[in-house]
C-alpha cells in the first residue's frame, strides 16, 4: 500500500487554480496553472473584503488539471481559498493520476493548512493510480500540511489498493518517512500477497513502506492461509490458518 506524496501535491493545486487573475508571484508550483480559464455562472467580487466568489458550474482546466465545483471563494488577506459542492478535481502527469471527490474542500496557504471534506450522505474520495497500482482513499475528512507532505483522514477511513484494503476510524500518512499508521476503531487489514490470504487487526497497524513492514500492536489478531491452500478455504473455511 505505497502512497506518494504527488497525492497531496493535488490539494496545492485545486484553490490557487480558481483566482489565476490574481498576482500569483514567482511561486514556480504554480506556473503549471497559468493559461487556464475559470468559468462560472457568476462571478462577484468584494474589494473591501479582498474577496472572489465564482457561482454555479464553476469549471477550471488547463493541460495537467480539471476542477468542477458549485462554489469557489478566495479569500485573499487570509491567502484562503474554499470550493464546495459536488467538487471534482483531477491531475495527469508523467503517467500519474489523482482525482479528488468532495463535498468542501478548504486550503490556507499562510497557515500551511487545508482539508478535504464529504457531505452527511457520500464521504470525500482520493484516488491515485500510477501504472502498477490503483489506491483509493474514502474518508468523512481528510486533513493535509506540513508542505503536503503529510495528511491524516478522519471517520470510518478507508484505503484500498490492488491486494490490500484497510479499514479504521484514523488514518495518517508521512510522505518523508513513508510511514502509514492506522488507529482508532481496531483497525482491521485483509489482503493477498505472495505468502497467501490474510488478515490482521490491532489497536494501531502500522506499515513501513520503505521497507515492506506491517507491524500491528494492541489486542492483536488474525489469519493467514497459504497460497497453495488458499482454494480449501474459498468458502469461509479457516480450518488449518495460522493465528497471530
Amino acid at each position: 500500500m505505497k502512497l506518494k506524496y504527488t497525492v497531496l501535491s493535488l490539494f496545492f493545486t485545486l484553490a490557487p487554480a480558481l483566482v489565476f487573475a490574481q498576482n500569483l508571484g514567482d511561486d514556480a508550483e504554480l506556473s503549471a496553472l497559468l493559461g487556464g480559464l475559470v468559468k462560472s455562472d457568476s462571478w462577484i467580487i468584494r474589494k473591501d473584503k479582498a474577496e472572489e466568489e465564482f457561482i454555479g458550474n464553476v469549471k477550471y482546466e488547463n493541460e495537467i488539471y480539471k476542477i468542477s465545483a458549485d462554489k469557489a471563494l478566495s479569500q485573499r488577506k487570509l491567502n484562503a481559498y474554499t470550493i464546495s459542492g459536488n467538487v471534482q478535481a483531477s491531475r495527469k502527469q508523467d503517467g500519474e493520476e489523482i482525482s479528488l471527490k468532495a463535498n468542501k474542500v478548504f486550503f490556507n496557504a499562510k497557515k500551511d493548512y487545508g482539508y478535504a471534506q464529504g457531505s452527511k450522505i457520500k464521504q470525500a474520495e482520493l484516488s491515485f493510480s500510477t501504472p502498477n497500482n490503483i489506491f483509493n482513499v474514502y474518508a468523512d475528512k481528510i486533513n493535509f500540511g506540513k508542505k503536503f507532505t503529510s495528511f491524516e483522514a478522519e471517520g470510518d477511513c478507508e484505503l484500498n489498493d490492488i491486494n490490500n484494503t484497510l479499514y479504521a476510524g484514523k488514518m495518517a500518512y508521512d510522505t518523508q518517512s513513508e510511514v502509514f499508521t492506522a488507529s482508532d476503531k481496531r483497525p482491521v487489514l485483509f489482503g493477498y500477497n505472495e505468502d497467501g490470504d490474510y488478515a490482521l487487526q490491532g489497536d494501531q497497524i502500522t506499515a513501513d513502506n520503505k521497507n515492506g513492514i506491517f507491524k500491528a500492536s494492541g489486542r492483536v489478531t488474525g489469519w493467514l492461509v497459504p497460497a497453495e491452500d488458499i482454494s480449501k478455504y474459498t468458502q469461509g473455511q479457516k480450518d488449518g490458518a495460522q493465528i497471530f
